[in-house]
């Protein structure tokens, strides 16, 4: 088989160590609410500059904290249209549709895209990568532009949000580069245990944990029940929130 060869972009600017890392995981089994979350919740603000590689559809077409998602397909097009939005400066969301589905190939090209355009001394770029496990192949160090991104991406003003729902199946660098953990209900007792290691978390409070469809299904209302994880020992917050209207729930 021809080995293909590396997409020829350029690489990001002005690297600016002192930026925090802040990228963000999105975990939670089918109905969890992990698109309502970075939809409805205040880790990507209102007036960010964001980019989403959105292979169902997800963002492109409707609009993101008020501002409508433009979604293109086309590999030219998204590639002028990211260029255009950063050098313009202004807030933006534009979401790449991969016409090859979820897959290695296509999360490649579009980390290529979006390392290129990093810049330390510009706006913070929030990227959000939708089913990341589906277009990953290891568990261990990922690599190519889509590791580049979580390794190297803090310094040049990229905040990476991956959304996926088992933590077993992407690679140790997306969890182990990411200081905050958006965690909602899980499928398995398996999975609340791997979360519960990973995070030093009592292991019934991760099962316990309601989904947005089953709270649905109960008391009418989609909302979602979650733990936020940041960096430090203890640093844990249990909520919960509508992921119809995005308000906060008791």
């Amino acid at each position: 088989m021809k080995k293909k060869k590396p997409l020829n972009f350029p690489n990001p600017r002005n690297s600016n160590p002192s930026h925090d890392a802040e990228h963000v995981i999105y975990v939670a089994g089918t109905g969890g609410g992990k698109t309502s979350a970075v939809k409805h919740l205040d880790f990507i603000p209102k007036g960010a500059q964001a980019v989403f590689f959105d292979p169902y559809r997800n963002y492109a077409g409707g609009k993101f904290r008020g501002q409508m998602c433009k979604g293109v397909s086309r590999r030219a097009v998204f590639v002028k249209a990211l260029v255009a939005a950063r050098r313009a400066g202004q807030p933006f969301k534009l979401a790449y549709i991969p016409e090859g589905g979820a897959c290695d190939d296509e999360l490649e090209f579009f980390a290529s895209v979006v390392w290129a355009v990093g810049d330390g001394q510009a706006a913070r770029l929030h990227v959000a990568i939708e089913e990341l496990a589906s277009c990953v192949e290891t568990s261990g160090k990922l690599k190519g532009k889509a590791g580049e991104l979580w390794r190297g991406g803090r310094q040049y003003g990229l905040v990476l949000h991956s959304v996926f729902q088992r933590g077993q199946e992407v690679p140790k660098t997306v969890t182990e580069q990411s200081p905050v953990w958006w965690i909602g209900a899980v499928n398995s007792m398996a999975d609340a245990r791997w979360l519960a290691d990973k995070k030093g978390l009592d292991v019934q409070t991760v099962a316990a944990l309601k989904s947005a469809k089953t709270n649905k299904a109960q008391i009418g209302k989609p909302v979602a029940e979650y733990l936020l994880v940041k960096d430090g020992i203890g640093n844990v917050k249990k909520g919960a929130f509508n992921c119809a209207t995005g308000q906060s729930v008791a």
